[in-house]
């Protein structure tokens, strides 16, 4: 079981928690819901979406742990250990979601290579249902990082493309390791009545629950400040026009769609179940017979919507 601090305190020490709290509150974090600018300009740029951060933000006694001699560094990142990765698994989640990018809460970032930081999305696929295939990923350059933590902001990265949730995740940062380079989490406090949902994955690979006892134990119930960014399409159910005809169900890429007639463009938009917008058009309210070439769009199932300020349709499409 890797030590935690010193015999001064049995988590933490006892100003260094005093010191985190005070230093949290000063900044405004703790005293006051955080919702970051560029979580805002996400939802607003994509409106067909339906958005939540998971977990966010974090309910209870914000703080951080670090380590006293003869180890150093932190908990909740880098530290003499030389963890790889810190990460927080989630067993439930919105149906039809998907994972859209990554929230993150640092109290510690410090800069010497500039390299980029790298956070992921892992399915829990492992054995025993631990961390296993890595489904997501983006970058971010650590000196981003370090100003966000700076300018008292949490730090947002975006998926190129929404990811489907395959069932239990993690979501979490794989740590920098230019030695110099220093990423660290604020995380809850340790309470016994808490069931801990924070992971890492060791210097060999393995992954570990922070409270397993080859790990922190039972004394480290805690979660971090990282949480996953989940959107939905809005009005998915499928509802029909009259005078709508797509053909043919399934298809191999190209589409033939008859419209009602009227006198405005017809919208024609197709989103991924994951909420994507992966296609758009306007179309001629007088004419009313259309052929599309979909062939460029993965394999997969989609949503089709047609409308103007009248009328509507929404139906499923496959492609295959």
């Amino acid at each position: 079981m890797r030590k935690l601090i010193s015999t001064l305190s049995v988590l933490l020490l006892t100003a260094g928690i005093t010191l985190a709290q005070t230093d949290r509150k000063a900044a405004g974090v703790a005293a006051k819901v955080v919702k970051p600018e560029a979580l805002n300009s996400f939802q607003d740029e994509v409106r067909d979406l339906e958005c939540d951060t998971l977990r966010y933000p974090l309910n209870g006694e914000i703080i951080y742990y670090y380590l006293s001699s003869p180890e150093s560094g932190y908990i909740t990142g880098n530290n003499s250990y030389k963890d790889k990765a810190k990460a927080e698994y989630f067993a439930t989640y919105e149906s039809g979601a998907g994972i859209s990018g990554i929230v993150a809460e640092f109290v510690v970032a410090k800069n010497v290579s500039n390299l980029p930081v790298t956070f992921a999305v892992w399915a829990g696929d492992g054995s025993n249902g631990k961390p296993g295939t890595m489904i997501a990923s983006a970058t971010k350059a650590i000196s981003s990082i370090v100003s966000d933590v700076e300018n008292e902001r949490p730090t947002v990265v975006l998926f190129d493309q929404p990811v489907n949730i395959p069932g239990p995740f993690y979501v979490g940062v794989l740590l920098p390791t230019t030695i110099g380079d220093t990423l660290a989490l604020w995380c809850r406090e340790h309470a016994s009545t808490y069931t801990g949902t924070a992971w890492e994955q060791w210097d060999n690979n393995n992954w570990y629950p922070f409270n397993d006892e080859v790990s922190w134990g039972a004394n480290m119930q805690t979660s971090m400040t990282i949480h996953p960014i989940t959107c939905k399409t809005v009005g998915l159910e499928e509802y029909a026009d009259a005078a709508v005809a797509v053909h043919p169900v399934p298809s191999t890429g190209i589409v033939n769609i008859t419209t009602w007639a009227g006198n405005e463009k017809i919208s024609l938009v197709i989103h991924a179940l994951s909420g994507q917008r992966v296609y758009s058009k306007s179309l001629p309210g007088n004419i009313t017979n259309f052929n599309l070439d979909l062939s460029t769009l993965p394999k997969g199932v989609y949503m089709l919507r047609l409308s103007d300020t009248g009328r509507s349709h929404n139906q499923k499409l496959i492609l295959n």
